[in-house]
């Protein structure tokens, strides 16, 4: 964003429908301007009618030779209850030889289903709905059903022992597009839900057990706009260890203004902490065990990326002079190179950035146009695609959705090694 756009941003940040508003006025203007597709000093894999999902997983295997992905032939709409995709993996050369392992009809286009691999097992998880509810399909590589979990999984935990899950039927009530369209909340009448919230659920044995439900984070340190709105848990990640995990607490009240706060906390729900943030979290990163990369606000400091370092106040702004809009971060294995993009400018163009945590440098790896027609006409419309990128397992390549050939599509970029041959980069 320049400086009038991001003054104009700042007045209306929390007001959501007048902010879609004014930036499709003002993106339709700017259409008048041609811009190209794509251009980037890389190679793009493109392969269309195919998506991952949201950047918090990573879609390798174990052994980077497999990469999971969603087949879809629904239209450019939200999904409906009794739509499917298939889900699979690419491998072989370039990642062009697809195997469908399953289908399901719990997905949504910002997360898909979940999908993710089980640990280093090579077996595969994603959610489903049994025409009761939300379950989760465990299945091995050539598509046989190893097990079925009773509710659905939000994160796997790093060496596959356990899981995450909080209610997707609720998610259906908020305007993000991170719920799925089929499936009851039981709770669905009640602002604050006092009978459900995050479940661990130990994978070998499928059990489950309620670690803490919605009312009982919101009764931590409560806020003013608490009062009168809808709550819910959504965005959970485990620290690479295992041991701890980051969750969002939102609410949201009538008029769509949202509210956002982070807490971590271990396996048996004790131990929490809230992070010093002001109203807004978007996307996070566990760098290491002990400090976690967010785009959010503070009061001091405003909207920017921060590494907070776990259960203490401690952060450090990152790419303060690099970075001015939110995006959605991953760090590579060894911690140094951080991947993230941009959501559409001015012109529907969309950056995919490789920043330098070490050199504090933003290399532009690629820029590529969003079409129009990936902004619904409606607010509730949230079918857009987010580039979402993600590393393989040894930072060499990354992959990432985009539809800048007019079809939503999952891509994939060979980066090499970057501690050896810098990036290349657009100015």
């Amino acid at each position: 964003m320049n400086k009038l756009e991001l003054f104009i941003y700042n007045l209306v940040k929390n007001n959501p429908r007048l902010k879609r508003r004014i930036r499709d006025v003002y993106q339709r203007m700017c259409d008048l301007v041609p811009v190209k597709r794509t251009q980037s000093a890389y190679r793009i894999e493109v392969r269309e009618d195919f998506f991952f999902g949201f950047h918090d997983k990573c879609p390798w295997s174990a052994d980077n030779q497999m990469l999971l992905a969603h087949r879809f032939a629904v239209p450019l709409r939200m999904p409906e209850p009794n739509d499917i995709v298939e889900v699979g993996y690419f491998s072989g050369p370039n990642y062009r030889d697809f195997k469908g392992v399953g289908s399901t009809r719990a997905w949504n286009w910002h997360q898909g289903a979940m999908l993710q691999w089980v640990g280093s097992s090579g077996n595969i998880a994603f959610n489903d709905y049994d025409g009761k509810g939300h379950v989760a399909r465990i299945v091995n590589k050539v598509g046989e059903l190893l097990l079925t979990l009773s509710i659905p999984v939000a994160a796997i935990s790093p060496g596959g022992a356990k899981a995450l899950s909080y209610s997707f039927a609720r998610l259906h009530s908020s305007p993000h597009g991170y719920g799925y369209a089929n499936g009851v909340d039981p709770e669905q009448e009640s602002l604050l839900p006092s009978k459900h919230g995050l479940r661990l659920i130990d994978i070998a044995s499928g059990q489950t057990q309620l670690i803490f439900t919605v009312a009982d984070i919101a009764k931590i340190q409560p806020e003013p706009s608490m009062a009168g709105a809808f709550h819910y848990f959504t965005h959970c990640q485990f620290s690479p260890s295992g041991e701890r995990f980051v969750f969002f607490h939102r609410w949201q009240q009538r008029s769509n203004r949202q509210w956002t706060r982070m807490l971590s906390c271990d396996l048996k729900g004790k131990n929490i902490f809230i992070f010093p943030t002001s109203g807004m979290v978007s996307h996070v990163a566990w760098q290491d065990n002990e400090n976690i990369l967010a785009y959010a606000r503070t009061e001091k400091h405003g909207d920017k990326y921060y590494l907070f370092k776990d259960r203490t106040d401690e952060f450090s702004i990152i790419g303060e002079d690099s970075f001015n809009s939110d995006g959605h971060p991953s760090f590579s294995k060894d911690r140094r190179w951080i991947i993230t993009d941009s959501y559409p400018d001015r012109f529907r163009v969309r950056y995919l950035i490789l920043y330098d945590t070490k050199n504090k440098k933003r290399y532009n790896l690629a820029k590529l146009y969003s079409p129009r027609k990936y902004v619904g006409a409606k607010f509730e419309d949230l079918f857009m695609c987010d580039l979402h990128p993600r590393w393989n397992r040894d930072a060499t390549m990354a992959c990432f959705d985009s539809a800048h050939t007019g079809t939503r599509a999952l891509c994939t970029i060979t980066l090499g090694n970057l501690n050896k041959v810098m990036p290349q980069f657009l100015t």
